[in-house]
């Protein structure tokens, strides 16, 4: 179980080596591919750095696997860096970096284990596949799998919890409807505040900003629709 920096660092490693073997590739052939350095695959496989959320999509990208392919087991406590770091000094990754890593699924066990038909239509609410990000944050995906070109998401912020410390930007389009609490959302040079009831509408490639300014808990309904 990756609890440490360093186990964090070596089970990543381990599931990138097991899965660049698979695919019969070397690693200056997929260091090409996923455009990060040969010194640095070499690295990551051999536990001594941990990669970006950037880097890491590249690479999963490159082998055709979904990026959290790397996501430790839930409770395994391990988090991915913003940039490349020594085993000694990850972060985990706030709401922005993990919609720029993109959520295909959930980490592997706890709910997203729950039973259920892989045809059904229904999630229910024991059932869905849930993230904790950085900053008390959490994705709940209302699809049973992930669904092509679409996030559907119901989204909580803690007091105070914010989905990153910088402004962020992506292709797409989103959509919110907020069910409690109170959600400042900032855009470019404006701010919102967006309370019970409220709904939004914005193009991801304007910085954007999401933070619950309140000493309560913020749930809304999020889509995030990709551009192709």
């Amino acid at each position: 179980m990756p609890n440490t920096p360093f186990e964090q660092a070596r089970d990543i490693g381990e599931k990138l080596r097991v899965a660049r073997k698979q695919a019969q590739m070397s690693l200056r052939e997929l260091a090409d591919r996923a455009e990060v350095s040969a010194s640095m695959l070499s690295q990551i496989e051999n536990g001594k750095a941990i990669p970006s959320v950037r880097s890491l999509y590249g690479i999963a990208a490159a082998l055709s696997l979904p990026v959290d392919y790397f996501f430790p087991a839930e409770g395994d406590g391990g988090e991915l860096s913003d940039e490349p770091a020594a085993p000694e000094s990850p972060s985990a990754m706030t709401a922005s970096e993990m919609r720029e890593a993109r959520l295909t699924r959930a980490a592997k066990g706890g709910l997203d284990n729950a039973p259920r038909s892989a045809s059904s239509p229904i999630v229910n609410v024991e059932g869905r596949p849930t993230i904790q990000l950085k900053g008390d944050v959490i994705w709940s995906r209302l699809t049973a799998n992930p669904e092509a070109g679409v996030e559907f998401l119901e989204i909580t912020y803690a007091p105070g919890a914010t989905s990153g410390a910088s402004m962020s930007h992506h292709e797409g389009r989103e959509f919110g409807l907020i069910l409690e609490g109170e959600l400042i959302v900032e855009l470019g040079f404006e701010r919102h505040t967006l309370r019970t009831g409220d709904s939004i509408i914005f193009d991801s490639a304007t910085p954007h900003r999401l933070t619950n300014g309140r000493d309560t808990p913020m749930r809304a309904i999020w889509v995030v629709l990709e551009r192709k």
